[in-house]
């Protein structure tokens, strides 16, 4: 059964950001000649930094401001970069694991030799991408430990070390992406409270978990669009009456923009897993949204024109809420299956990058 939801009362952190949101919701970007909106990409960028789930994108001409580091981004690189990732990120990385050479593995254990050599990677990926982007980089915590709020804590304790020895700027340019458990939003409240790092709550699949890591002070809340539209195609009957008749995930995700805005809260939204156009236009204005290379190339090659993004803090003024719905303490059926798949899912990444690096030449050491 779901434990309850923690009292979390702290008011929420600030994060500065390279893209600055004016009251009234249009970005300082917005301001731009109109002459400059070439593409449905150009017009979307003005109000939302796009994220590419992806290293780089081929045949399109885009900067990104923002970039996120997981299991599932180093096991693309490994299959699309082959030999060149490895020779150029992963034997740096698992080098820099072994200050004391060969004699390190008389002092850990293998199992905890592998973990120091998967925060190597991640961090040498994610310092590579903070020297490319004005924005953040977000970089995934071992989800494995997504019930055990210490254990988080530690976990984002030693990935700062090896980020700040990889000379990141920790608190300026890495957000620490933490499931959406119980557990894992107390974490990231004590993280952000203690440490003063900004932490990314993920796999968020309902208005409980936002409100909680929100009053938490996290500085991003990440809900999945198409996964819930999916969850919801496979059980109809479960809809709540809130999420409308269709599009639930983009509904979702719309409810808690309105919520984060309309009580004036400075955590930030994130939306992933769009698989769309029409998605994206229906969340134009949206802090983040995570897209990948093939429906940033589709937005590249539609015709842009000026208009006013879908969500602004001016329009979230007027949206209500019920009692549940702002004091949730019950996940409902659709984030209690989500949550447990993703983050089953994002485990079995892990492994298999720590296979990976178990099977490399300092790996057998």
């Amino acid at each position: 059964p779901q434990r309850g939801r923690p009292e979390i009362s702290c008011s929420a952190a600030g994060v500065e950001e390279s893209r600055i949101v004016s009251p009234e919701g249009s970005s300082e970007q917005a301001a731009r000649p109109r002459s400059m909106i070439s593409s449905k990409l150009d017009w979307l960028g003005h109000y939302t930094d796009i994220i590419p789930d992806a290293f780089t994108i081929e045949g399109v001409n885009y900067q990104p401001r923002s970039a996120t580091v997981s299991g599932a981004l180093i096991l693309r690189l490994l299959e699309q970069q082959g030999q060149k990732f490895i020779d150029e990120e992963v034997s740096c990385a698992l080098c820099a694991s072994i200050p004391g050479g060969a004699s390190m593995t008389v002092s850990i254990q293998p199992k905890e030799r592998l973990a120091v050599e998967r925060r190597n990677v991640y961090a040498t990926v994610a310092a590579k991408l903070a020297r490319t982007v004005s924005g953040k980089v977000s970089i995934e915590v071992d989800p494995r430990l997504s019930d055990d709020a210490n254990k988080i804590v530690q976990e984002v304790r030693e990935l700062a070390k090896v980020l700040s020895d990889c000379g990141t700027d920790v608190r300026d340019k890495i957000l620490f992406k933490i499931p959406g458990t119980w557990e894992g939003i107390l974490a990231a409240k004590m993280i952000t409270l203690q440490e003063e790092f900004s932490c990314q709550v993920t796999h968020v699949y309902s208005m409980a978990q936002a409100t909680t890591a929100a009053e938490a002070g996290v500085a991003v809340i990440q809900p999945y669009v198409g996964r819930v539209n999916d969850w919801y195609k496979m059980n109809p009957g479960k809809v709540p009456r809130e999420l409308g008749p269709a599009n639930h995930g983009v509904r979702l995700v719309q409810k808690i923009y309105n919520y984060l805005r309309k009580y004036d809260l400075p955590t930030k939204l994130m939306a992933a897993s769009i698989r769309t156009v029409e998605d994206a236009v229906n969340l134009s204005g949206i802090d983040y949204m995570v897209l990948s290379p093939n429906l940033i190339k589709t937005l590249a090659a539609l015709p842009g024109n000026f208009e006013a993004p879908a969500l602004s803090s001016e329009s979230a003024r007027n949206a209500n809420f019920t009692p549940q719905e702002l004091r949730g303490y019950v996940l409902g059926d659709c984030a209690e299956e989500l949550l447990k798949e993703s983050i089953k899912s994002a485990s079995e990444n892990i492994e298999k990058v720590e296979d990976f690096l178990s099977n490399t030449a300092i790996g057998n050491m």
